[in-house]
């Protein structure tokens, strides 16, 4: 009985970790991009900050900061984070996604927190991060490393490079890598 409470209390655990409901220190909705003003695709145009980000994102039709029902806010205190969400991905090809998350971060660079480090250092050196003892994630960093993107995609087979969500997965990245460089 011991080992099924414990099971149950496991999954339960990586549910929440999974669909980013831990609470704690939050984005004021009214604080994140409405993507009104996101009309141009350069990343030059935009500030290079949580909100520049999330505009840069709706401008190219990856994000709708402006749908709550698409926006979580993330508990930044577990990744060490000056400003999160998570994202569910509104668009590929003109078509609706579904199963597909796009979760941005933005660190505060320079200043010395040690979770943020650690969650810096890790992606760094093998592109995953582990936190509460949960399984890996995979993420990736801004190539200023001050932004992290964990991008999730249920649908998505590695070895189908032609596949859209394959090719649309690199084309996010690629613009999140270039982001204010």
């Amino acid at each position: 009985m011991k080992r099924i409470f414990a099971a149950l209390l496991c999954a339960g655990l990586i549910m929440v970790f999974a669909s980013g409901c831990f609470g704690g220190q939050q984005t004021n909705q009214a604080d994140v991009a409405t993507g009104d003003e996101a009309r141009s695709l350069e990343a030059a145009d935009y500030n290079n900050d949580f909100e520049g980000l999330c505009n840069y994102f709706a401008a190219h039709g990856y994000i709708n900061p402006k749908d709550e029902t698409k926006a979580t806010d993330m508990d930044l205190s577990l990744v060490g984070a000056k400003a999160g969400k998570k994202f569910t991905a509104v668009r590929i090809d003109d078509k609706d996604v579904k199963n597909i998350t796009i979760e941005l971060y933005e660190f505060n660079t320079g200043e010395n927190k040690s979770t943020a480090d650690e969650i810096i250092a890790s992606v760094k050196s093998n592109g995953t991060f582990s936190i509460l003892n949960l399984p890996e994630v995979k993420a990736y960093l801004s190539d200023n490393g001050k932004f992290m993107m964990i991008y999730t995609d249920k649908g998505l087979d590695e070895k189908k490079t032609d596949s859209d969500n394959y090719k649309w997965r690199e084309e996010v990245l690629e613009k999140f890598k270039a982001f204010h460089k």
